[in-house]
């Protein structure tokens, strides 16, 4: 199947869209059926997303699956299209939760060159999770999305924390 050209989307309705937020493991697929959260409903009928594509909801992977990590995307989305749900997946056993921030920041102090880059360096927010704090990364991000005074009125966020030991997927409230 092709995909819709700029003019087609830009004629749908707009707030029709569905994107997951989530992580970068090879481990784990979101669109993997399992994880594409039958169990979660919209309070309105949200149809567009399987026109616009078919086969998966559009997924923006980031590092660690942090909200603020996916925003530039998220925005134009927003602009394009519209969204009407955003879906935050989190999963324990995370690769950066096996390291702190001060860690993450030496091994890339010990390359600078210079005291800008250090600077540069020093500046990062790597936002590590552990994994004792999952469920609180989750609502932390539902939270920062919910508040945004970005997205259009009537924004639904949802998150989730797959559980990669048993293979549960379960809905953060």
């Amino acid at each position: 199947m092709v995909p819709p050209d700029s003019a087609t989307l830009r004629s749908f309705p707009r707030n029709q869209v569905v994107v997951i937020v989530s992580y970068v493991d090879p481990r784990v697929v979101p669109e993997d059926n399992r994880i594409t959260y039958a169990q979660f409903s919209l309070t309105r009928n949200i149809t567009l997303t399987r026109r616009i594509f078919p086969a998966e909801h559009p997924v923006i992977r980031v590092v660690g699956g942090r909200a603020k990590n996916a925003l530039r995307s998220l925005l134009t989305l927003e602009h394009h299209l519209g969204l009407g749900a955003i879906v935050v997946v989190h999963h324990t056993d995370y690769g950066v939760s096996h390291a702190s921030s001060a860690e993450f920041k030496a091994t890339f102090r010990d390359r600078a060159a210079t005291t800008e880059q250090v600077a540069e360096i020093d500046a990062i927010d790597f936002d590590v999770i552990h994994d004792r704090d999952v469920r609180a990364s989750v609502e932390s991000d539902v939270r920062y999305l919910k508040e945004s005074p970005w997205f259009g009125n009537g924004l639904q966020v949802v998150g989730f924390v797959f559980d990669l030991k048993t293979g549960t997927v379960d809905q953060v409230q």
